[in-house]
């Protein structure tokens, strides 16, 4: 079984379609979303729309959150908030409905996945969590696999000997886990990467080689860009998707 896993796709459907073009290339066997469809990007219908059609199931991201609670707007910042407010305003009530009924997390061919961090959480960041913490939630979690997104990079956190490691995920070669072992992995993000590159990211995860794939896919970056300042969101927007 291949799993694609993409994340982050934060209303940008010109990388979104892209990645899909890849996934199918690769003859994966299934997707699942880890959440945050929208806000930031300016076609969230657009990449609601492609999820329902190809029975893409997600998880609950925090920008998702505030479609059943509106008072949640208060725990971004004013750029974010902006462009959340415009998102859910071009949203069809079908594809809200949708949105509003994401689960906060989802167990899956012996994997976890959620938006933030094990167990279930749609807020926590990774980096958020205390080296001790994360010891025991990882000592806890009853699948050996956990795929997370929510800080936009990709990460790889390995518990051993009741100790937890951290590594980034670079490069393009595959990366082969330890079935004795348990692994969090941040699958980065589609629609707006903060790692440096102006590709979209998601991550191929084989159950039976238990192994791990990183795939970078370049996309029209300008697209989306020329998209965003026409939707009138945020500038800082664009130019996160504008790396060297």
């Amino acid at each position: 079984m291949r799993i694609a896993v993409i994340s982050d796709i934060h209303g940008n459907a010109t990388a979104l379609r892209q990645v899909l073009k890849d996934i199918e290339s690769c003859k994966a066997d299934q997707v699942i979303c880890l959440g945050d469809n929208i806000g930031y990007g300016p076609e969230p219908e657009a990449v609601v729309s492609m999820l329902r059609q190809m029975n893409i199931a997600s998880v609950m991201g925090n920008h998702e959150l505030v479609i059943n609670n509106p008072g949640f707007l208060g725990w971004f910042n004013t750029a974010a908030r902006l462009s959340l407010e415009k998102s859910i305003d071009a949203i069809s009530p079908p594809n809200l409905d949708f949105l509003s009924r994401l689960p906060d997390f989802i167990t899956a061919f012996g994997c976890r996945f959620v938006h933030g961090f094990p167990p279930d959480s749609p807020t926590n960041y990774m980096f958020e969590i205390y080296p001790a913490e994360m010891e025991k939630i990882m000592a806890d979690m009853a699948e050996p696999v956990c795929f997370i997104g929510h800080t936009h990079d990709l990460a790889l956190i390995t518990y051993q000997d009741r100790s937890v490691n951290q590594s980034p995920l670079t490069g393009s070669k595959t990366v082969f886990l330890d079935s004795t072992l348990k692994y969090i992995i941040n699958a980065g993000s589609v629609g707006q990467p903060r790692d440096g590159t102006g590709e979209a990211k998601y991550v191929l995860f084989d159950t039976e080689a238990y192994s791990l794939e990183v795939r970078r896919i370049p996309y029209d970056v300008n697209d989306t860009i020329k998209k965003i300042h026409a939707a009138g969101l945020p500038r800082q927007h664009a130019l996160r998707l504008s790396w060297p």
